[in-house]
C-alpha cells in the first residue's frame, strides 16, 4: 500500500489549522511580554501543542488513505491471478475487473471526502471520485462530485481540472454545447492555469461533435499560434492533421 503523502503545503487550508500556527506566531513574536504570565502561558502551549499534534496524527491518516484509493484507481486488473485483498501479490493491487478496481478506489474516495469536506484532501478525494464514478457509468453522480470540486477554493488547479474533466464527460455524453461552454468560459478566466492549448484542443473536439468543422480548425490553429512546444503541441499537430484529412486539405 501507498504511502506517499502530500507536502504540509501541499495540504489543505483548515481554519483549525491556521487559527493554531497564527498562535504560536503570536507567542513567538511577543515571547517576552507572554513570559510573565507563567503558568497561563504553558496552558496555552499545551493546548497548542497537542491541537497540531492532533492535526498531524489527522493528515497523515489521511495521505495515508488518498494513497490507498490512488493505488486502487490506478490499480492493474488480471482477472485470473486477482485474490480477495488486492495487494495480495504485492505493492501494485491486482483486480478482477474494472468495475472492482474503480469500486474499491470509489469507496476509499468517499470515505475520505465525507471526513474531510473543504480540505485540500477531501477535494483531491471528491475529484477522485468524480473519475471513479464516471468509469462506472454512474453519471449523475460523477457530474455532482466534479461540479462540487470545482467550485472548490481550497485548491483552484484542482477545481479547473473537475471542470476540463466535466466539460469533456459531457461531450462524450452528446451535450457538446454545455462542455464547450464551460471550456469557453476557462478559456477566458485569467486564474485558470491549465495550459491554453490543452483547453483550445478540449474546444475544437467540441465543435468537432457538433459538426463545426471550420471552428475546430481554428482553435486548433489558435493552439499552434499559442504552443511553446513539447508535447501538447505535438498533440496539436497530430489533431490539425487529422482534421485537415478529413476535409481533404
Amino acid at each position: 500500500m501507498s504511502t506517499t503523502k502530500l507536502t504540509r503545503k501541499e495540504i489543505a487550508a483548515d481554519p483549525i489549522h491556521d487559527a493554531l500556527i497564527n498562535t504560536v506566531d503570536v507567542l513567538r513574536s511577543r515571547a517576552k511580554i507572554i513570559a510573565l504570565s507563567g503558568a497561563g502561558l504553558a496552558l496555552v502551549l499545551l493546548g497548542i501543542y497537542f491541537g497540531l499534534q492532533y492535526l498531524e496524527t489527522r493528515d497523515n491518516a489521511a495521505q495515508v488513505e488518498l494513497g490507498k484509493g490512488m493505488d486502487y484507481y490506478h490499480g492493474t486488473v488480471d482477472a485470473a491471478n486477482a485474490k480477495d485483498d488486492p495487494f495480495a501479490s504485492g505493492p501494485t493491487p491486482v483486480f478482477r475487473s474494472e468495475e472492482a478496481k474503480y469500486r474499491a478506489a470509489s469507496a476509499v474516495f468517499s470515505a475520505v471526502a465525507a471526513r474531510h469536506g473543504s480540505s485540500k484532501i477531501g477535494v483531491i478525494a471528491r475529484y477522485y471520485l468524480g473519475l471513479c464514478q464516471k468509469q462506472l457509468g454512474q453519471k449523475s453522480e460523477a457530474i455532482a462530485s466534479l461540479e462540487a470540486v470545482g467550485i472548490n477554493t481550497a485548491d483552484r488547479t484542482v477545481g479547473y481540472l473537475a471542470r476540463k474533466v466535466l466539460s469533456t464527460y459531457y461531450v462524450e455524453t452528446g451535450d457538446a454545447k454545455k462542455g464547450l461552454d464551460i471550456l469557453q468560459g476557462m478559456l477566458k478566466d485569467p486564474q485558470c492555469d491549465l495550459p491554453k492549448e490543452d483547453l483550445l484542443i478540449d474546444i475544437s473536439r467540441a465543435y468537432t461533435a457538433q459538426g463545426k468543422g471550420a471552428e475546430a480548425l481554428k482553435s486548433l490553429e489558435e493552439a499552434q499560434a499559442t504552443g511553446m512546444g513539447g508535447m501538447l503541441q505535438s498533440q496539436v499537430f497530430q489533431e490539425l492533421s487529422r482534421i485537415q484529412g478529413s476535409s481533404g486539405k
